[in-house]
C-alpha cells in the first residue's frame, strides 16, 4: 500500500480548503536560475528533482555548496498562481536558453517551474543573449 504523500506541518497548516492541496496556492513564488539550469534545490538530474509525491524534500550531495539543504519540489512550485522565474548575467544564458527551448525538467530543472496561471521570466539583456528570436518575435526589428 501506498504511503500519503507527507508536507512538512507549517505548509500542510497555511493550506486552505479552495488549494484543494497539502500545500498553500502561493500567489506569486520568485526563483533565481542557476547557471546549471537549478531552481530552489532542484539541480540537473539529481533525485530532488524526479520527486513526484511530496511538496519538500531533503536534498543531499547538491553539487554546489552547502551540500545539504532543503528544497520545494515540483508539486510545491506548480502549485502556484504565478512563477517567476530570474536570471541575470552571462553566466545564465546558457541555462535560460535551455529551458525555454524543450529541454525536459529533469536536465534542465528551471524548464519545469511554471505556475498554474503564469509564467513570467524576468532576464537581463545577458541572460536573455543566446534566446532564439523565435520565442521573442515581438522584439525583432
Amino acid at each position: 500500500m501506498p504511503r500519503p504523500p507527507r508536507t512538512p506541518r507549517k505548509l500542510a497548516a497555511a493550506a486552505r480548503p479552495e488549494n484543494h492541496g497539502p500545500v498553500p496556492a502561493f500567489d506569486v513564488l520568485l526563483l533565481g536560475v542557476g547557471p546549471d539550469t537549478h531552481v530552489a534545490s532542484l539541480f540537473p538530474e539529481h533525485p530532488a528533482a524526479r520527486e513526484a509525491e511530496r511538496t519538500v524534500v531533503g536534498v543531499h550531495g547538491a553539487p554546489k555548496p552547502p551540500p545539504t539543504r532543503v528544497s520545494l519540489t515540483f508539486p510545491a512550485i506548480r502549485a502556484a498562481r504565478e512563477v517567476w522565474l530570474l536570471a541575470a548575467g552571462e553566466d545564465k544564458a546558457k541555462a535560460v536558453a535551455m529551458a525555454l527551448s524543450g529541454a525536459g525538467e529533469l536536465q534542465a530543472p528551471a524548464a519545469g517551474a511554471y505556475g498554474r496561471s503564469r509564467t513570467l521570466w524576468l532576464l537581463d539583456a545577458a541572460a536573455a543573449s543566446q534566446l532564439p528570436r523565435t520565442l521573442y518575435p515581438a522584439a525583432q526589428p
